[in-house]
């Protein structure tokens, strides 16, 4: 199975971790392009291939308290 976890921050740099099922995925700095106007954002997302389980709980800490980054939504698929 593939996950795919989309992020969502108002803030370029800002450090984060994903976690899957509390095993530790990613770390990273997010990143923002700047097209004005308007100021979209990219969203950092992240696929993983893992093992078929039951349920997955996606989890998305930042490492920074000024610059939050968000668990917008996860997907689970088959094939990518």
């Amino acid at each position: 199975m593939f996950l795919e976890v989309i992020l969502k921050s108002e803030s370029e740099n800002a450090p984060y971790r994903v976690y899957v099922n509390d095993e530790l995925i990613t770390e990273r700095l997010y990143a923002i392009t700047t097209l004005d106007p308007p100021r979209p954002t990219i969203s950092n997302n992240v696929i993983v291939e893992l093992k078929d389980s039951t349920g997955y709980n996606v989890s998305v800490v930042s490492l920074n308290a000024d610059k939050q980054v968000l668990l917008s939504d996860y997907n689970v698929k088959e094939k990518m």
